[in-house]
């Protein structure tokens, strides 16, 4: 992983840091924790990834939102096995938002980004939302468990949605 992830920071011209722990387990045994830090710019937009491997393998994905009136709260997650059982067809990836025309936009994203057919080949299953912090702005988060094959692939179609976010708020003013 530390591979990808430092090819990844050179690719988009980002800083990459790790920290590797080790922690009492449960009856005496050790876990091996590497935390993994990419910072990448974007327009001025800060897109931070962290990475923890050892214990959880989780990714967290976060930025602040600029425009927050141009951004509309949204949560993407994947449909249930039962109903894609039932509808093969059917995206993987569902939107949940109030602005019809960006949750299409955001369902186009799907599909320019790769994010669909990762997660329909991968066990890939990211959790994106909106987030309102205590200081009032709003950042987009996303969280998955790393535990699919595609890493890299899911990694750099969740930069290139991130980006596009930025664009598509950039417009928008």
């Amino acid at each position: 992983m530390r591979e990808i992830l430092a090819a990844v920071a050179e690719q988009e011209k980002g800083e990459f840091d790790f920290t590797e722990a080790m922690f009492n387990g449960f009856r005496g045994s050790k876990v091996f924790v590497t935390y993994y830090r990419l910072k990448l710019d974007y327009k001025g937009n800060t897109i931070t990834i962290n990475y923890e491997l050892g214990n959880h393998n989780m990714a967290k994905i976060e930025m602040e939102i600029k425009n927050t009136e141009v951004i509309p709260q949204f949560l993407v997650t994947n449909r249930s096995q039962y109903y894609r059982l039932l509808y093969r067809k059917a995206n993987i990836l569902k939107v949940e938002c109030n602005n019809l025309v960006f949750k299409r936009f955001i369902e186009e994203l799907f599909f320019s980004t790769s994010l669909e057919l990762i997660a329909r080949n991968n066990l890939f299953e990211p959790k994106i939302r909106t987030s309102l912090t205590d200081s009032g702005m709003k950042m987009l988060i996303t969280d998955f468990n790393v535990a699919f094959s595609d890493k890299k692939g899911a990694l750099l179609a969740l930069i290139d949605f991130y980006k596009s976010i930025v664009d598509y708020s950039e417009n928008r003013v």
